[in-house]
């Protein structure tokens, strides 16, 4: 099969526009063929193979330290001089267990695998989430089917949702804002030969992000909205791995990742069929911490 030289960088968020700008950057493929990725903002642009294909990688607008791996986004948050934040999620939490996953501060929600989902963290034949109990795949799951399972999508994105994409190219990010600290993005490409609205395209990309995640010396109020806003984004959305997921926890059950670096970035790739580039899941672990705080899975055929 002719592959296609795939071009890739991660770049600030892109806003769209009524006119529903494509989103599409530039990348080189290094020697061990992996896609090395830097930040630019809002850059177009792409390499072209043999057969004329070019698929374009969504933006990231949160990386201060990049994972260096595919178009798997990673991100750290500068948490200084943080004292407290508005009241967000209305889940009811018990803190009465003093040997909590937080410190005894406030209690995270007990995991339970979604019907559909793998029941392992990583895998590459079953990458999806569940949204209010139902399971998107990626690589099947179209925008008009995100649409119509009732996602809270911004109405002045899906303003963009009949505008044409061409073949080989990924939309700009839909962001779904589940509260105030927590929200997912999603990306959809268009693999037909032909142009055809954003909202056939399939699922390429999913991302969980949460703002912060507890430390020590936070203030308990501050502590107490992170972990109440983690328990309502889980009561809406859900992957195969919990939110308060470790990065000893992910190793210990996927001990051998495509990437593992010292700012608490951990890539899962797989090399595409098609394309030059590779896909699957990237994982952003607080340094200090070392929880889960940002997660991008990602498809290409």
């Amino acid at each position: 099969m002719k592959k296609y030289m795939l071009a890739i960088s991660l770049a600030a968020l892109i806003s769209l526009s009524a006119c529903g700008t494509q989103s599409s950057v530039k990348s080189v493929e290094d020697a061990e063929n992996e896609v090395v990725s830097s930040v630019e903002e809002n850059q177009d642009g792409h390499l072209e193979g043999d057969g004329g294909g070019t698929l374009t990688i969504p933006s990231d607008v949160s990386s201060q330290e990049s994972s260096g791996v595919d178009f798997a986004v990673s991100s750290e948050e500068n948490t200084e001089g943080i004292s407290e934040i508005s009241s967000a999620g209305s889940s009811e939490i018990s803190s009465e267990d003093s040997s909590s996953k937080t410190g005894g501060k406030l209690e995270y929600y007990d995991f339970k695998l979604s019907d559909g989902l793998s029941e392992k963290y990583v895998d590459f034949d079953n990458r999806s989430f569940v949204y209010e109990g139902k399971l998107y795949k990626l690589g099947e799951t179209t925008l008009q089917n995100l649409i119509d399972g009732g996602l809270p999508f911004d109405e002045k994105e899906l303003k963009n949702a009949d505008n044409n994409v061409n073949p080989n190219y990924e939309t700009a990010r839909y962001t779904l804002d589940i509260n105030d600290l927590t929200f997912i993005q999603l990306v959809f490409v268009n693999q037909t030969d032909e142009s055809i609205p954003e909202k056939e395209c399939l699922l390429s990309s999913v991302r969980w992000d949460i703002l912060y995640v507890p430390h020590d010396d936070y203030q308990d109020s501050l502590v107490e909205q992170i972990v109440d806003s983690t328990n309502d984004c889980a009561e809406h959305v859900s992957f195969s791995f919990p939110y308060y997921l470790t990065k000893d926890e992910l190793l210990d059950q996927c001990p051998d990742p495509t990437k593992n670096d010292e700012y608490g970035n951990v890539s899962y790739t797989v090399k595409s069929d098609v394309y030059m580039a590779s896909s699957g899941f990237s994982f952003q672990f607080d340094k200090d911490t070392n929880q889960l705080k940002d997660v991008t899975i990602s498809w290409i055929p």
